[in-house]
């Protein structure tokens, strides 16, 4: 296994099996030298700005342009036989009516949600791209992924393990998916082996649960959803936080995936709920 970043090697330096390189997706001919001296069987693209910048342009090119890069070398490399694009359950948008159970044939809504909307506009750019025959694209729509060798700072697993006081938007307990990271790999293993795999599929267990049931012990604040939202935009404007007020609807209205198309074609069960 090859693993690309534009960070250091902070992880797997003893593993024979592993080797880093470092550089950008942004850069397509580091991506093609990368891709000619390793000559890859399997891409897995899920290289993407997770914190919002305030250099719009800069996110641009990471989530946007880099996912192209990625695609147009996979299919310039007659040895890549799939390409798995990590996008996003944000795209469908967070909607006080979104129902439960959004399948893939529902459209793709993100609001005003930047890396929903960057998640919508890479999947019809690689739904345009006229890829070679034998190239199998794979579009995994994930909720947040988490499990004992990772979580993300800041994000909202620690917000709901570590506060006694958390927001309650509109009165409202928002609905929340996560995906345990042992049956993350078990099912990304499956598509790695499936060499007719192609299209899209939600990648999310086969539950939910709300806020309140996953920190009972914390008290719930109710803020009306306009005035966070307005409150987040001063903070973002004045760069004191990397919060985007889109993000104050993620909190609010669940986006609950029905995992039923990659689960009946794997006869998967989920370990973990």
């Amino acid at each position: 296994v090859t693993g690309v970043d534009c960070h250091g090697d902070g992880y797997l330096k003893d593993d024979p099996f592993f080797e880093f390189r470092r550089g950008s997706v942004t850069d397509r001919n580091f991506l093609r030298s990368v891709f000619s001296e390793t000559s890859p069987t399997h891409v897995i693209h899920l290289a993407y700005s997770m914190i919002p910048l305030h250099d719009r342009h800069m996110e641009y090119s990471i989530d946007v342009t880099g996912s192209m890069n990625t695609l147009v070398c996979s299919n310039e490399s007659t040895s890549v036989r799939q390409i798995v694009l990590m996008s996003s359950a944000s795209a469908y948008g967070a909607w006080p009516d979104n129902p439960l159970w959004i399948k893939e044939e529902s459209p793709l809504m993100p609001k005003d949600y930047r890396y929903g909307i960057y998640k919508k506009k890479i999947e019809e750019c690689y739904s345009r791209f006229q890829a070679r025959k034998n190239l199998h694209v794979v579009i995994l729509r994930m909720c947040t992924a988490i499990g004992p060798s990772y979580h993300k700072k800041g994000g909202v697993v620690s917000l709901l393990a570590g506060s006694p006081l958390l927001p309650r938007f509109d009165n409202t307990f928002c609905r929340l998916q996560f995906i345990h990271e042992y049956d993350l790999c078990a099912l990304m293993d499956l598509v790695l082996h499936d060499d007719r795999i192609s299209g899209r599929y939600n990648l999310a267990p086969d539950s939910y649960s709300s806020v309140d049931e996953l920190a009972p012990g914390s008290i719930f604040m109710c803020i009306p959803l306009k005035a966070a939202r307005a409150a987040a935009a001063v903070l973002w404007k004045l760069r004191l936080s990397s919060c985007m007020p889109a993000a104050m609807d993620l909190a609010t209205y669940g986006i609950v995936i029905d995992p039923a198309k990659i689960m009946k074609r794997y006869g998967y069960t989920f370990r973990y709920s």
